[in-house]
């Protein structure tokens, strides 16, 4: 047993009463994920070849000082664990690849010595100094980086969005903003170029308008995109359809007018080549239909989620339409009934199993 490399534990009655992990000094894999019941690990700092240390889900309160001994970790995932406060040590992994912590937890200063970082998720901003901001920048290797930025003031912002700018290799940010205006990334800033992901998933935050840096020459390997705006125009779609290298989109219309079935659905201009490579798109709160794209577009589209006002169906020469959409296989579909009559709910939903059937592939249709 004291030459074990890898253990992962399903359960906590192992720990501390069959196995003594303490013993396994050349010990590379310990993966204690879900153990509830696990709370002191403060054997682990004399665990010296450790390369994975997994305490997710666990009941663990505090990382020993000696974890900065771990001269050979690549991975440290606390997510969902009781740790409040990394301790000072944590900065001496200088071969640490990835960090996973939860939002709450409080990681010390001198992050920027974590050189060698590829991923941190999810770091959590409120309460730290501009220092600790500014560090960030330092961190020239990060690919993945989830950030918490709820209650970031407009200095914090700055000292953010310059020290992201240098992260030249970075191809996936998350940012989370609780409720409110997304000001933490402003009109001005310059994304990455290599940025291939970009979330904004609190639909209860939201951006005025587009930023003017997400366009096909500052982004134009962006592949991912989740992003709520205060009010969609058909521009706005029209402009997202232009990014060369998008498969996946969903934006939400934070302000959908309560009389949502009076609204214009919107129409995409012809003679561009519009999404190009996307397979799933969803537009919330927009009343959209699969019509607005034009012939040619979106030629690989697989899943197309919308909103459609079910008033609209009343309307002369309404085309629900989307055999012109080769490759769909999935539509999803959020039926607004304000303003509609039970008779329009129905005919609504007639109308797109309808359109799904006369569509070759058939695609599989659900409608709430």
């Amino acid at each position: 047993m004291e030459h074990m490399r890898s253990v992962t534990v399903f359960t906590s009655d192992v720990v501390g009463k069959v196995l003594d992990i303490s013993s396994f000094q050349v010990l590379r894999v310990l993966d204690l994920e879900g153990c509830r019941d696990v709370s002191d690990v403060g054997y682990v700092g004399n665990l010296l070849h450790l390369r994975y240390l997994g305490l997710k889900d666990t009941r663990v309160k505090d990382l020993p000082m000696e974890i900065g001994k771990l001269q050979f970790l690549l991975t440290l995932d606390l997510r969902g664990s009781n740790i409040k406060v990394l301790p000072s040590s944590v900065v001496q992994l200088r071969r640490l690849m990835c960090l996973y912590v939860d939002y709450g937890m409080k990681l010390p200063s001198g992050i920027g010595n974590l050189t060698s970082l590829e991923v941190l998720d999810e770091l959590r901003l409120s309460g730290v100094d501009l220092d600790f901001v500014k560090e960030l920048g330092r961190l020239t290797k990060l690919r993945v980086l989830r950030l918490d930025c709820d209650g970031c003031d407009e200095s914090l912002g700055k000292a953010l969005e310059e020290s992201i700018s240098n992260i030249y290799k970075l191809d996936s940010l998350d940012v989370f903003v609780d409720d409110g205006l997304i000001n933490c990334l402003s009109e001005d800033w310059v994304p990455p170029p290599q940025l291939r992901r970009l979330a904004f998933p609190a639909i209860q935050s939201w951006f005025e308008t587009l930023p003017s840096w997400i366009n096909p020459s500052s982004l134009p390997l962006l592949s991912y995109l989740d992003i709520t705006l205060f009010e969609v125009r058909p521009e706005v779609i029209q402009l997202l359809g232009t990014l060369p290298a998008l498969g996946y989109l969903v934006i939400w219309n934070y302000s959908r007018p309560k009389e949502a079935h009076e609204v214009e659905a919107p129409v995409l201009s012809s003679g561009a080549a519009l999404f190009p490579c996307a397979t799933e798109c969803g537009f919330y709160g927009i009343g959209a239909v699969p019509s607005m794209f034009p012939r040619g577009a979106a030629p690989r589209l697989k899943h197309l989620r919308f909103s459609l006002p079910a008033k609209w169906i009343s309307r002369e020469n309404f085309d629900l339409g989307m055999r012109h959409l080769p490759s769909l296989q999935r539509v999803s579909v959020d039926l607004i009934k304000e303003g509609a009559s039970i008779a329009e709910v129905k005919e609504a939903r007639a109308a797109l199993m309808a359109a799904a059937e006369d569509h070759p592939n058939r695609p599989a249709l659900a409608i709430w």
